[in-house]
């Protein structure tokens, strides 16, 4: 299955091709949220924001062929 990958903040500077627009990538049909996180390989995994079709989700949740997918990285404030 494909989805579509958005990546944000500094992110976007783990996979070049982010910085262009957003990423089409092909998945097991049965993959979840953890699964396309280790996948990308993207920094601090667990502590990522995840948005599927415009709601916050976790890293079980079972992706869909064409989801959209959001990934932001932890706020921070002080």
């Amino acid at each position: 299955m494909q989805v579509e990958v958005r990546l944000y903040a500094y992110l976007r500077d783990t996979i070049p091709e982010a910085k262009k627009g957003p990423l089409l990538v092909d998945i097991p049909e049965d993959s979840t949220i953890g699964d396309l996180l280790a996948y990308l390989q993207l920094p601090d995994e667990s502590n990522l924001i995840v948005m599927v079709d415009g709601i916050r989700q976790f890293n079980s949740y079972p992706l869909k062929n064409g989801s959209r997918i959001a990934i932001f990285p932890p706020i921070g404030g002080g």
